[in-house]
């Protein structure tokens, strides 16, 4: 939000440095993230004087450039060398002086300087209105009056304003700080109870709209009531449009409005000022003399403001005529057809009250982040909307001699009433660790316009204006009074007492780094995602169970209020969001947890999640095609950390269209799940419209840390007999898992047996069978005592086939 020095001094009378106002303001919550010096014409015409035309003749070597003397008031005159082709003498003009800094139309500087033009001296630069920032004409040099003395100051002579720009980053609980006056007013309150000092907010004179002895037929009516709960609007006619006063313009422009006209200005004055938007319809461009404020058919087309058709959504809001054309995105956009131009006379003024969630999804459905929206979103106040309107009214009235030619409608079924919230005294001092007194309490509410009753000395009630949205419970009012006392002046103890903290080896935050560096040293990208989603991305899922999920109020994105409350949906959504990019070779992980009640008390789970989907390497002419990601790719990344970690015992379970996943394999140890991986459902790939195969690992993270924190390292020096490898075929039912055929091998290898893959599956049920397959096994096994016999190995093999043919009835091929 941008926040202009003098406009805030419009109000509030204080004398500070910006340096000051700026750290007032951070120590609120307001943090001030830039503030530069803003002048009415860039460069405050500095260096730029008048000066009077004595001579001016032809130069000896350029037929296009004349030489001037001209005065400038100093004790000499200068020479100046001039291409402009109306200058004369006898005239008046502005001069840059040497070392004056200038301004291109690009904005790029440039610094007058003496110097040599075609062998002539040229002391300055005669200027035209451009390079001076004062227009766009670059046709000839400015002739100005003679009764200007030479000398004079540009900078004097148009009364240049000088103005500090503070850039506040405003956060979405501060809907009360939306506007200059809600800046100045919690500036005054803070200044008040730190100088001990009342300082008042002087509000601009405002008078009640009057209803005219005869009005205008017209009509207003809403049919979503929820999404709108308070409309207020007024018929204004005799409008002429034109220019804005100067002291309009120049606070506008400060803020980087752009002046429009005259009535637009003024709407976009009072939402600066007050921070309730406005806007303007053009009267005698809305059909059948009624405004409907409803939703629409899914795919309206709505024209808006800036040429672009829009699709609507059922959910948008809109302002209709009696027709149900839609003319404008309620809190969000104006249209194209019924704004005001220039041959506007009678307007449409509307000052509502929109639902902030509704405001904030119409505006980034359509990628419309207006300064209207903006506002709504944090929570507008309900109660401000005649005020703002009675604002506008005097100003147009002033200024567009606008009159008032219709009743004030004010459409507000329900009215907001101030909150009321017990305050514990106890509560405040345990959590401020300040035991306030009864008056300085009493003079912290005074200031935030806060009143209150006591019933006893240790519960006060305390009304919360309906500016302050999201000031709901007592440790919002806390949180309130600490930023007004001031969190410098929460007392320090005299003495601080430490620790020395002692770590484990496995410390989490040390498991998860080592972890991080490993998936990243494999060419994983870690993702970072917030903790909420939407609660519409598990529609229709059997799976999801509403009944356990976490949800907030989030007034900034009321579609993200649902706490994750599993990994799988909210990790396709980034996959989604990186394919839709063309990043389709994927290799992510993310530290991140979920959340579920139990018993009705929110539960945390830490969770590690791989994503890899896509080729595994990328195409080159060395590789050519990359392999396409499957689940064997997954397992063994999977297994490489396990490795990496020391988990080396788990038992193993099939998955089968369960919670997300089309298949996969659960692990765990007694108990205990840890880590769940698989191939996504095509459900989630097609709800995500993801067009590719998806494999995620879910771990259990506190589960993981837990069984690397039990290993133990265990270093072997190279054994100096030589290994023996074999080789065996076995013949096995299809549905065999090779975690069978491995647990089987490994109790029947015993010491020896050092390792154990498969390195071919042939399937050929003519050959091997109805519903059978070979498994080709490669066994390595070695004695660190003695290099093996050929005896003992042979009698290890066969006891090898022996313990196959029992365990998985296996048939060896021989």
């Amino acid at each position: 939000m941008t926040v202009s020095q003098l406009w805030l001094f419009d109000y509030l009378k204080v004398n500070m440095t910006p340096e000051q106002i700026s750290e007032a303001l951070t120590s609120l919550g307001l943090e001030v993230e830039t503030m530069e010096t803003w002048e009415s014409i860039r460069g405050g015409l500095k260096g730029i004087v008048a000066g009077k035309v004595l001579t001016c003749e032809k130069h000896p070597d350029a037929d296009r450039l004349s030489v001037t003397t001209v005065d400038i008031g100093n004790e000499s005159f200068s020479t100046i060398v001039c291409g402009a082709n109306n200058i004369a003498a006898g005239q008046t003009v502005w001069v840059a002086t040497p070392n004056t800094v200038l301004y291109d139309k690009d904005g790029k500087d440039f610094t007058i300087k003496v110097s040599k033009i075609r062998g002539q001296q040229s002391e300055g630069m005669i200027c035209a209105e451009d390079e001076l920032g004062l227009g766009t004409n670059h046709d000839g040099i400015m002739v100005l009056s003679d009764d200007i003395k030479a000398g004079t100051l540009a900078s004097d002579y148009y009364q240049i304003t000088s103005d500090v720009i503070y850039e506040i980053g405003l956060t979405p609980n501060r809907s009360d700080a939306t506007s200059v006056l809600g800046v100045a007013a919690d500036l005054a309150a803070f200044l008040s109870v730190q100088e001990d000092v009342f300082h008042p907010v002087t509000w601009p004179n405002i008078t009640e709209i009057y209803k005219p002895a005869s009005t205008r037929s017209f009509k207003v009516s809403v049919k979503n009531k929820e999404a709108c709960p308070r409309y207020s609007g007024v018929l204004m006619s005799n409008i002429k449009i034109g220019p804005s006063p100067d002291w309009i313009k120049t606070r506008l422009q400060a803020i980087g409005v752009k002046s429009i006209n005259n009535v637009v200005d003024i709407t976009n004055f009072v939402l600066h000022e007050m921070g309730q938007p406005l806007h303007a319809f053009d009267a005698d461009k809305i059909n059948g003399d009624e405004i409907i404020v409803q939703t629409l058919t899914a795919k309206t087309p709505f024209l808006a403001l800036d040429g672009l058709e829009y699709k609507l959504h059922e959910e948008d809001l809109m302002i209709c005529d009696a027709k149900g054309a839609p003319m404008c995105i309620g809190g969000v956009y104006g249209g194209l057809t019924s704004g005001v131009s220039d041959t506007t006379t009678t307007i449409f003024l509307e000052a509502a009250h929109f639902n902030a969630g509704s405001v904030r999804r119409s505006s980034m459905r359509h990628n419309l982040r207006t300064d209207a929206a903006k506002r709504f979103e944090k929570g507008s106040d309900p109660n401000v909307t005649l005020k703002a309107l009675a604002r506008a009214v005097d100003l147009i009235a002033a200024h567009a001699e606008g009159v008032v030619v219709s009743e004030v409608f004010d459409l507000y079924p329900e009215v907001v009433e101030p909150k009321h919230i017990n305050l514990s005294i106890d509560t405040l001092s345990q959590k401020t660790g300040i035991s306030f007194a009864p008056d300085q309490l009493e003079k912290v509410l005074e200031a935030l316009n806060m009143p209150y009753k006591t019933t006893d000395q240790k519960i006060w009630e305390v009304d919360v204006p309906t500016n302050k949205s999201d000031v709901l419970r007592e440790i919002d009012v806390i949180e309130e009074v600490l930023r007004v006392y001031g969190f410098a002046n929460v007392p320090l103890p005299a003495r601080m007492y430490t620790s020395i903290a002692i770590e484990p080896r496995n410390a989490p935050h040390k498991m998860r780094r080592l972890m991080g560096q490993f998936l990243a040293a494999n060419g994983f990208l870690e993702a970072m995602n917030m903790s909420l989603t939407q609660p519409s991305y598990y529609e229709g899922l059997d799976w999801a169970d509403s009944q356990q999920w976490v949800t907030i109020h989030n007034t900034s994105n009321e579609s993200q209020n649902l706490l994750r409350p599993e990994m799988l949906v909210p990790t396709m959504d980034t996959v989604r969001r990186n394919v839709n990019r063309q990043q389709d070779n994927l290799r992510l992980f993310e530290f991140g947890k979920s959340y579920l009640q139990e018993n009705e008390i929110p539960v945390e789970s830490e969770h590690l999640v791989i994503t890899m989907t896509g080729q595994e390497h990328s195409s080159s002419w060395v590789s050519g095609v990359g392999r396409v990601v499957d689940f064997f790719t997954l397992k063994s990344v999977v297994h490489a950390l396990l490795l990496r970690l020391g988990v080396k015992k788990w038992k193993t379970e099939s998955m089968l269209n369960e919670k997300g996943f089309a298949y996969g394999l659960s692990y765990h140890v007694g108990p205990l799940t840890f880590l769940r991986f698989g191939k996504i459902d095509g459900t989630l790939t097609d709800r995500f419209d993801v067009p590719q195969e998806v494999y995620i690992a879910d771990f259990n993270l506190e589960a993981l840390i837990a069984l690397a924190s039990r290993s133990v390292t265990v270093y072997d020096e190279l054994n100096r007999f030589p290994a023996v490898v074999r080789d065996l075929a076995v013949v096995v039912d299809k549905e065999t898992t090779y975690d069978a055929i491995e647990r089987a091998a490994v109790t029947a290898g015993g010491n020896i047996l050092t390792k154990i893959e498969v390195f071919d599956i042939y399937k050929n049920e003519d050959h091997l069978g109805p519903g059978k397959m070979s498994v080709a096994l490669r066994f390595t096994i070695e004695n660190k005592e003695a290099t093996l016999s050929e005896k003992e190995i042979e009698t290890w093999f066969i006891s090898m086939q022996k313990a196959l043919e029992v365990s998985v009835k296996a048939d060896i091929r021989r």
